[in-house]
């Protein structure tokens, strides 16, 4: 004689959406191999990709305009200057 076992459906539904997530990105044409190394390269520092080269010349010009900024200040409240 078979016991009945009661299933938690909330148990098969963080599986049930992984499973779906994993189909779609297969069938988006996606390298499961690829984005798993990718993302254990990156979260271990060994592989980060580079910044858009917009992005990177915005940041270095600001940083520049800090640092003449901050050496203008520096040079004002020096002692004797």
């Amino acid at each position: 004689m078979s016991r009945h076992v009661p299933v938690n459906y909330a148990d098969v539904l963080p599986m049930l959406g992984t499973a779906m997530l994993l189909l779609w990105f297969l069938l988006a044409g996606g390298s499961v191999r690829r984005r798993c190394a990718q993302a254990m390269l990156t979260m271990t520092g060994y592989l980060r990709p580079r910044p858009a080269r917009a992005v990177e010349d915005t940041l270095r010009a600001a940083f520049a305009e800090l640092d003449r900024d901050l050496a203008a200040l520096l040079d004002h409240h020096a002692p004797g200057g």
